[in-house]
C-alpha cells in the first residue's frame, strides 16, 4: 500500500491523526521511507506535525491555516503523550457560551510544564496545575474527537487563578458575565468545599456580586463564612499586598483590596 493510500484510508475511517509508529506498522516499511513520504505530503500542505512523531491530516478547507483546528487533534496528541489534560480558561469558556471574545490561542491545562505548540497559524498554550486531575470536567463531541473541557465551575475557578493567561480583569469580568448562565449552584458549592485554596473564592464571589449574580455569590459567601480567618487580598494580584493595602479601598465582606477598576465588554 502506498503512503497516500494509507492517508486516504484514515480519512475514510473518520480519522485525522496518526503517529510515525502507526504508519510504520500499517505499511511495513522502514522508518526512513515513511519519513520521506511524510515530508513529501508536508511540503504539499496535506500533513502537519504539531509534535515530534505525531501528525495531522490537513483537510483542504483547513490548508489556509496549515494545520487542523486543535479541538480535532488535542485528545489524540495527549493520548500519544500519555498525559492528562482538559481544555481550560478562555477556550473552555467559549464552549460554555462565553464566546464574546474568541481566544487568541487554544488553552490546555496539564500537570507539568509543556512548551507551547505552533502548528501553522494554530497556537496551543499549556497551563500548569499539578493537581488538575481532581477538578470537574465535561466531554464534548467534535467532528473528529471527544474533547475533555473544564466544567463551567472549574472554568470560573481557573479564570480567578490565572488572570494573566485569561486576558486581565476586564476580559475576565466579560467572560464571567457570559458564563454565569452555565454555572450551577450545587456544582459550584461542591468545588468550593473540595478546594483548600481560598483566594480564588474571594475574588470570584466579589466579581459575581458585582455582575449581579447574587445567588452564585451567596454560594461562595456561605462557604467563606465558615472559615475562622480570611486575609485581605488584592483584586488584581500583581502588586505586593502590603503596598496595596496602604493605597486602596477595602471590601469588608469579601476581604478584597480594590486595587483595580474594571468594566465588562458586552
Amino acid at each position: 500500500m502506498r503512503f497516500l493510500d494509507y492517508i486516504e484510508q484514515l480519512e475514510a475511517k473518520g480519522k485525522c491523526t496518526f503517529t510515525l509508529n502507526d504508519a510504520q506498522k500499517a505499511l511495513n516499511k522502514s522508518r526512513s521511507a515513511i519519513i520521506l513520504s511524510i515530508e513529501h505530503l508536508r511540503q504539499q500542505g496535506k500533513i502537519a506535525s504539531p509534535a515530534r512523531g505525531f501528525y495531522v491530516i490537513v483537510f483542504p478547507k483547513y490548508r489556509v491555516y496549515s494545520c487542523l483546528p486543535p479541538e480535532y487533534f488535542i485528545p489524540y496528541l495527549m493520548e500519544f503523550w500519555q498525559e492528562p489534560y482538559y481544555v481550560c480558561l478562555v477556550t473552555a469558556a467559549s464552549y460554555h457560551g462565553a464566546a464574546h471574545q474568541q481566544p487568541q490561542t487554544f488553552q490546555v491545562m496539564v500537570n507539568r510544564y509543556k512548551k507551547s505548540i505552533v502548528c501553522g497559524k494554530v497556537k496551543i498554550d499549556f497551563i500548569v496545575n499539578k493537581n488538575m486531575e481532581k477538578y470537574p470536567t465535561q466531554y464534548i463531541t467534535t467532528q473528529y474527537s471527544r474533547l475533555t473541557i473544564a466544567a463551567p465551575e472549574t472554568t470560573a475557578m481557573d479564570l480567578m487563578n490565572y488572570p494573566q493567561q485569561s486576558g486581565g480583569l476586564n476580559r475576565i469580568v466579560t467572560i464571567l458575565d457570559e458564563l454565569r448562565e452555565s454555572l450551577r449552584e450545587k456544582e459550584l458549592s461542591t468545588l468550593i468545599e473540595m478546594d483548600l485554596h481560598h483566594h480564588w473564592k474571594q475574588r470570584l464571589g466579589y466579581l459575581l456580586e458585582k455582575i449581579d449574580a447574587q445567588n452564585l455569590a451567596d454560594v461562595v459567601f456561605d462557604h467563606l463564612q465558615k472559615l475562622k480567618r480570611l486575609n485581605y487580598i488584592p483584586l488584581e494580584p500583581t502588586l505586593h499586598e502590603n503596598v496595596v493595602a496602604q493605597q486602596y479601598r477595602k471590601n469588608k465582606k469579601w476581604k478584597i483590596i480594590e486595587n483595580a477598576d474594571f468594566e465588562g465588554d458586552l
